[in-house]
């Protein structure tokens, strides 16, 4: 708990903002290029492509940087980020995957595919539902300091960061196999694992 502590006081404002303004910018960029890309290429756009939007839509980069407990808003917000970021990367997941399953028409990868999503539809409602019922009955206000009768936040916190982890290497390990079966020139092979791995 300590060690916690000392961590979160290690940063200043300027730094705290300069990578709160990065790190909105950046999912924007990557999902311009990536629709860039799109509308070059002969298909346009398609499902994957709307659920990388809605992905984008309900992702939050960063919190306010108000931390006092005393701001109910602050913590209002916070809640409604923990539930919509969960919400957020179950549909940026599920928009790699339908990517893979369009690109891979394998009977085998499909099923392999159509697995992991829906283990990350499980996850994504599993996690939904753990952070809109951390605290019985429902409340924003998380913290111990509060006296609500609560989960150990912390503990969720490292489920969910963990879980995510191993499903996202899940996801990019999936098509791999599939590209080292292609008949390419050795010196692209490395390139195509490198883009899809």
């Amino acid at each position: 708990m300590d060690a916690t502590v000392h961590i979160a006081d290690n940063y200043n404002r300027s730094q705290m903002i300069g990578l709160a303004i990065f790190f909105i910018f950046l999912p924007i960029v990557a999902v311009i290029l990536r629709v860039w890309a799109k509308l070059l290429g002969p298909r346009g756009i398609v499902g994957d492509d709307v659920l990388i939007f809605f992905g984008l839509s309900t992702t939050s980069t960063g919190q306010p940087l108000l931390n006092d407990p005393r701001f109910a808003l602050y913590e209002k917000c916070k809640f409604a980020v923990n539930i919509l970021s969960t919400v957020g990367l179950g549909f940026t997941k599920s928009s790699f995957l339908l990517f893979y399953m369009s690109i891979f028409t394998t009977k085998r990868f499909r099923i392999c595919a159509q697995v992991v999503l829906a283990i990350v539809v499980a996850w994504t409602v599993s996690f939904f539902f753990a952070n809109l019922f951390t605290c019985h009955p429902v409340s924003p206000y998380i913290e111990a300091f509060y006296g609500n009768n609560c989960v150990n936040g912390l503990a969720l916190w490292y489920a969910m960061a963990i879980s995510d982890i191993i499903v996202d290497f899940f996801i990019i390990l999936l098509p791999i196999p599939v590209v080292l079966k292609l008949q390419l020139v050795s010196a692209t092979c490395p390139r195509w694992t490198s883009i899809f791995g």
